[in-house]
């Protein structure tokens, strides 16, 4: 079996910043996707991006935290936007409050449909989904998130399972015991994605260091892919005190641009036999 890989962006359409950054990396490194944020300030702009970039897999990046604004009117998703009409800041929050029922599933569909809608009638070829904080693996959301993928014949979904062993050594234990959380939540969906005809990753990097993927983290990345299907998530900007002045996540996205765009990066995929893809090529095989 040959070894494919998928290089991923999020967020597109969140900021300048990031939107600048898929452009340079797609244009002139290794980047082969991205995900669009329906909800981005910077959405619009992201758009004609896309359209001048044919050859860029254009996903749907799902988003329900992050501060950021709904499609929705906020008065139509109460349950979502509590915190001042925006999405929440952080994921752990809506999940607590999901476990407490105080979410409705009925909002989360109708805000996700939403969103779906937005980035379908911008007429761009849409070549698979996935979540923002993988929101769309959490047990509640995912099947909302299959069903709005069968709905609009979206034929390839993201599986955020990076690998249990990954990353042990490196004394992340917090964020190494939460990367396999989502990661066995994760797995767990597979046989019902393939069930419903929807087509996955078989491998996935950049969940443990989400947002401080550094040149050297890339090719380490590079070095271990296997055969099959791998894809790497990566958050890069052109503009990393911009990013963290407006969200304050605590991204090196600069760093992430780089490996994106280093000689050694390309030439280790090269030298590995490796053939870049998108999603597109998933869904077409």
């Amino acid at each position: 079996m040959k070894k494919q890989l998928i290089i991923n962006a999020d967020d597109f359409g969140i900021h300048l910043a990031v939107n600048e950054a898929v452009r340079k990396a797609a244009t002139e490194g290794i980047l082969t996707s991205t995900s669009l944020m329906a909800g981005g300030d910077a959405f619009d702009e992201a758009v004609e991006m896309a359209r001048s970039m044919p050859s860029l897999g254009i996903g749907i990046h799902l988003t329900l935290v992050g501060g950021i604004k709904p499609v929705l009117p906020p008065s139509e998703v109460p349950s979502l936007t509590w915190d001042n009409g925006v999405f929440c800041h952080d994921y752990g929050k809506l999940i607590v409050r999901d476990l407490e029922g105080k979410i409705s599933l009925s909002e989360v569909y109708a805000e996700w449909d939403a969103q779906i809608q937005k980035i379908m009638n911008t007429g761009l070829p849409v070549t698979h989904m996935d979540g923002h904080q993988h929101m769309h693996m959490w047990p509640h959301f995912y099947p909302i998130a299959r069903d709005l993928a069968k709905k609009y014949h979206i034929s390839c979904m993201r599986v955020p399972d990076e690998d249990v062993l990954y990353g042990m050594k490196d004394g992340h234990i917090i964020r190494w015991a939460a990367k396999n959380g989502l990661s066995l939540l994760s797995r767990m969906h597979r046989p019902d994605l393939k069930k419903n005809h929807i087509r996955t990753n078989d491998h996935f990097f950049g969940m443990l260091y989400g947002g401080h993927l550094s040149p050297e983290r890339f090719a380490k990345f590079i070095l271990q892919t296997k055969p099959g299907i791998t894809e790497i998530m990566c958050h890069p900007s052109a503009d990393t005190r911009a990013m963290e002045d407006t969200f304050h996540w605590g991204y090196h996205g600069e760093d992430e641009l780089a490996g994106l765009l280093a000689d050694i990066n390309r030439e280790l995929i090269e030298k590995k036999q490796i053939s870049l893809i998108s999603y597109r090529d998933v869904r077409e095989e």
